[in-house]
């Protein structure tokens, strides 16, 4: 390994507490709706917390080290595939390197396949890198560091590489044509040189813009958009020649200085970041998407798509109030009224309108039957005679959002025996046929998400986690009975999720033909119509004095908005298409055209477009569940693939058999997304399937 000498100890050392310092923030909050009435119990998550700086004193130089300047030719290996690659990342990392969350999280989202080494437990040799037949195991290679540096004794610190094996991985690099992302690097000569050098500002936030040439890039970054790097050190740069060295800045700051740029030497196409990262932050989140399709040339397998999906419950029944002067709720005392419905399709309107990215955006409504009236009749006008006005302008709106079934009376549904349980689930789609309501007929939220093995024995109160195997299995079967294929869960609980795959959902232990998609709560809570009611509810929890609290003075609305604003983006950014789920109470017209659940909204959408052009994709909850259990099929099914850029032929292989995914490469069915190919394909355990490459 390459040594440091005990002189060139504290720029490496800075490396090291700022890597540090960029995976201190806690993730984002699994937030649910608090409250002690017929909903959700509070679960309070806390916000983003910011990081230790690292010391002043650790801000010199790393040493200005050199291997050798020649690379042994790979063709002595008895190479004979030189132009095929499997469709495999390398990600390289050192002991304790927090760059790796970060790259595994990339990877992740997308679903496509990769390897880490860490060389000091694992040596890099040409068996790590070339495969038995000639061919590359690796389309592409992620650095966590520009270094790879690590303190391997106190005051002692090391590459995990060693001059031998970084020569080896750029050679292979150069001969397979595998481009390497340096996900976090300090702007020198060593152990390469990118044609950057330090500026000197080090800083732990920076704005940064897209360069005309990083355009090509970051193809979804939004003209003249500003990113902002918070929490995380970086470390502006200016160009330098260097022989043999093209220099193309594609991020700089305000003052021009570089903070990204590819690199390329005639051989090797590498791109560099000179700012930390950590899956959790913004900046990373926004940029992951474009650095994977740069990575991989865009042909890779598996798929990232970006999601918008709001659920309300409890439509057609009344709803609990919180006080905002004396902090006590009120049971009952809202219920949507014929204009509150009727101003909903208009704020549709204005949030697709103002923002395009999210054009397709529409409502899914969980509603309750044993609160509508079957008799009432269809109208358009808010002030019409009937029996009752919510459900005349229902049948007016029936095509305006996707109606999903919520249960006929909102019944707890982990104690019901198969008949009632029955009756719960038929009674109300008999309600939403009778009314015309366009339904996606295959899809079920319980209330409270209940019959799930989350519950209070006695009912209301706080909830214990007994599993998905204390289901209700009377209730399960009476879904299945009723045709429902894609049940809602709760992303908050323990096991109603799979903590191993972000992105997917759980066919249900007990009853595999039900399909689990979870549901992002938020901390808009059930009890609140107004946003005076918003600021004292959310107060009396996490304000000064609150039952859990964190922010030093209370909140504005607007800051509530904001605060929540950004955990959901984190959600969308991450490429998971479960829908965030609020109430009927969240819809009250507070104001002409507004409510909080459009507040919300409003804020997300704006709020991500500032940065992203990627449309936001919004689906009806039957082809959600769909699209949500292919995903889980796909994750699952253990696809590989290799890429022979001399033939143009990409060839995939299913171990374990289930739906595929091709990025940049059409094969089965295809449709366009951002701009990328977007193939699917069913495959059967040990099938192999060709298509055309780039």
């Amino acid at each position: 390994m390459a040594l440091f000498t005990s002189s060139h100890l504290r720029r490496a050392a800075q490396l090291s507490c700022l890597l540090l310092a960029a995976c201190s923030s806690a993730p984002p909050a699994e937030q649910t709706a608090a409250g002690s009435g017929p909903h959700e119990v509070a679960q309070p998550g806390l916000p983003l917390a910011p990081p230790a700086l690292p010391p002043a004193s650790n801000l010199n130089p790393l040493p200005d080290l050199r291997g050798p300047t020649t690379l042994a030719p790979l063709r002595s290996l008895g190479l004979t595939n030189p132009a095929v690659v499997a469709l495999r990342v390398l990600i390289v990392t050192a002991p304790n390197d927090y760059g790796l969350s970060s790259a595994r999280t990339m990877l992740d989202q997308a679903g496509v396949p990769y390897d880490v080494i860490d060389p000091t437990v694992t040596p890099l040799t040409t068996d790590s890198l070339i495969a038995a037949d000639g061919s590359g195991r690796y389309q592409g290679v992620i650095l966590t560091s520009g270094n790879l540096a690590y303190e391997a004794s106190p005051g002692v610190w090391q590459s995990a590489l060693d001059w031998g094996a970084w020569n080896l991985l750029w050679q292979y690099e150069s001969t397979f044509q595998a481009r390497q992302l340096s996900l976090y690097t300090y702007p020198s000569s060593w152990p390469e040189d990118y044609g950057l050098r330090d500026a000197g500002v080090a800083a732990a936030s920076a704005d940064m813009k897209v360069t005309v040439a990083g355009g090509s890039v970051f193809k979804d970054i939004r003209s003249g958009a500003t990113l902002p790097v918070r929490n995380a050190y970086n470390y502006p740069a200016t160009t330098v020649p260097v022989s043999g060295v093209t220099t193309t800045p594609l991020l700089t700051d305000p003052a021009g200085r570089v903070l990204a740029a590819q690199s390329d030497t005639g051989g090797r196409e590498r791109l560099a970041l000179t700012f930390a990262q950590n899956p959790n932050l913004l900046h990373t989140a926004l940029l992951n998407d474009s650095l994977l399709s740069w990575l991989t040339r865009g042909v890779y397998i598996g798929e990232y798509r970006r999601y918008n999906q709001l659920d309300v419950d409890d439509w057609f029944l009344p709803g609990d109030v919180y006080n905002e002067t004396t902090g006590g709720i009120q049971p009952d005392a809202f219920r949507l009224r014929a204009s509150d419905a009727l101003a909903l399709p208009a704020q549709q309107r204005t949030l697709r309108n103002t923002y395009p990215v999210t054009a397709g955006f529409k409502l899914a409504v969980m509603f309750n039957g044993g609160g509508a009236n079957t008799a009432a009749p269809a109208s358009c006008n808010a002030s019409v005679v009937s029996p009752d006005p919510l459900s005349s302008v229902s049948r007016c709106m029936n095509g305006d959002f996707d109606w999903v079934s919520h249960t006929f009376d909102h019944l707890y549904m982990d104690f019901l025996n198969l008949a009632d349980s029955t009756a719960q689930l038929q009674n109300n789609v008999n309600v939403g046929t009778a009314l015309g309501l366009s339904m996606s007929a295959a899809s079920l939220v319980t209330g409270d998400m209940s019959g799930l093995g989350y519950y209070n024995p006695a009912g209301d109160g706080p909830k214990t986690n007994y599993g998905l195997g204390a289901s209700n299995t009377a209730f399960l079967q009476a879904a299945q009975n009723s045709g429902v294929k894609y049940l809602a869960s709760n992303r908050s609980v323990a096991g109603q999720w799979d903590p191993s795959c972000a992105s997917c959902g759980l066919p249900h232990p007990l009853k595999p033909s039900v399909f689990l998609v979870p549901r992002w709560p938020t901390n808009i809570f059930y009890h609140v119509t107004t946003p005076a009611q918003v600021v004292a509810a959310y107060n009396s929890v996490y304000g000064p004095g609150g039952s859990a609290p964190f922010w030093d003075h209370p909140l504005t609305y607007q800051e509530i908005l904001d605060q929540e604003g950004q955990i959901a983006l984190t959600h969308v950014l991450s490429g998971a298409a479960f829908p965030h789920y609020m109430h009927q109470g969240n819809l009250r017209q507070y104001a002409t055209g507004r409510s909080i659940a459009f507040d919300w909204e409003m804020n997300l959408v704006g709020r991500y477009a500032a940065y992203s052009t990627m449309p936001l994709m919004n689906l009806k909850w039957d082809a959600l569940g769909a699209y949500v259990q292919r995903r889980t099929s796909f994750m699952k099914s253990g696809l590989t693939g290799s890429w022979n850029r001399q033939t143009r032929v990409i060839t995939v292989r299913s171990t374990n058999g289930g739906v595929g995914y091709l990025t940049g490469v059409t094969l089965g069915r295809s449709e366009t997304y951002a701009g990328r190919v977007i193939s699917r394909f069913d495959m059967t355990a040990g099938q192999t399937a060709t298509a055309p490459a780039p």
